[in-house]
């Protein structure tokens, strides 16, 4: 049985620390609807309350979504982990350094690729790949896994090329209809019913400055993002769908695709993704990463992603338990690391259900 009481006083606390003005949380326990409420508000300049069905940018939790059409992708034989981007991007032949990463690098980040670049800063036409290769894309760390918004650019650039189509329409045949799923979309077209995030992209601008990235044509820091990706490569290049972030969603809607997971890639009578891929995504496959997935002390078992505008998917298979949690962190005076939030709210739920 799970103690509301101790959920809701975890969300008063650090609503009243200002780490967000705002969340929703919905908790599936073997399929079925546990714990599903609504805290604080939206938007905080037009006074907006959140409710149950408050659609929220994904920001990185996207990546999960983009990691779930690869997968089906595969259990198609439309690639295979082993798959170099030479063989199912073309535009990545010519260069020495994306040419042989295979898709399983992409999904576990263990590729090589530097964590970030600002493609926005360039020439207004400059196509991806033109930029790719005029830049130095391998990182300095030692380690194996460095987490890198390029990975999943580029699987996006992979299910692009594969399907001959767009990203928004990508996702609306093969996920948004194949689940019954209601919301999940790049580039809603409404804003009523959507919680707002970073006023302006402040943290963005700070990171090209420190990067010596020329970029003049920020969206305006008096008045918050609303509607429209926070993530400025999305937002500024991409035209507001991209495999890294992009992604906008209502919280069932989110712990629907991590059910997927739990079901073991069946959903209803149809099967989605190989039972056998579901169990190898859920695995470590390098450091701390399975195939989209993370294994990190915010989740106390299971794996699960977390997402920049504070949002988060933790899936637990032995409990057979999804949960979806979306804040609103960035839409507060002074944005904070909201981990430690993370970390005591699922270690409450965990304690409940174990």
């Amino acid at each position: 049985m799970i103690e509301y009481e101790n959920i809701e006083r975890i969300f008063r606390k650090y609503m009243d620390d200002d780490y967000f003005s705002g969340c929703v949380c919905y908790i599936s326990v073997n399929g079925k609807k546990a714990y599903h409420k609504a805290f604080g508000l939206s938007n905080q300049v037009e006074g907006t309350q959140c409710n149950l069905d408050t659609v929220f940018d994904l920001a990185s939790v996207t990546k999960i979504v983009t990691s779930t059409v690869i997968l089906k992708m595969i259990s198609e034989n439309a690639l295979s982990l082993t798959t170099k981007l030479e063989k199912c991007l073309p535009q990545s032949v010519q260069n020495s350094v994306l040419a042989p990463i295979t898709i399983k690098q992409l999904l576990t980040h263990s590729s090589g690729l530097k964590a970030w670049h600002s493609f926005y800063a360039y020439t207004k036409g400059d196509s991806l790949f033109a930029i790719l290769n005029s830049i130095d894309l391998t990182h300095k760390e030692g380690r194996k896994v460095v987490y890198s918004d390029l990975n999943f650019i580029l699987l996006g650039e992979v299910i692009k090329y594969y399907y001959q189509s767009s990203l928004q329409h990508v996702i609306q045949n093969q996920l948004v209809e194949s689940l019954d799923l209601e919301t999940l979309t790049y580039n809603p077209h409404s804003k009523s019913n959507i919680a707002a995030t970073e006023f302006g992209n402040r943290i963005e601008q700070k990171m090209c400055s420190d990067r010596n990235f020329h970029f003049t044509n920020w969206r305006n820091q008096n008045v918050p993002i609303l509607g429209e990706v926070n993530d400025g490569n999305t937002y500024y290049f991409f035209g507001g769908e991209s495999g890294h972030a992009g992604l906008f969603s209502n919280v069932k809607d989110l712990v629907s695709i991590g059910e997927l997971y739990l079901k073991g890639g069946i959903y209803g009578e149809q099967k989605v993704i190989s039972n056998a891929l579901i169990k190898e995504s859920l695995k470590k496959q390098v450091d701390n990463r399975g195939l989209g997935w993370e294994t990190s002390d915010v989740y106390p078992e299971g794996v699960g992603h977390t997402g920049f505008t504070g949002t988060a998917l933790w899936i637990e298979p032995e409990r057979n338990v999804a949960v979806g949690l979306l804040t609103n962190r960035l839409h507060v005076d002074q944005p904070k690391n909201i981990n430690p939030f993370r970390k005591e709210l699922f270690e409450e739920i965990f304690k409940n259900i174990s």
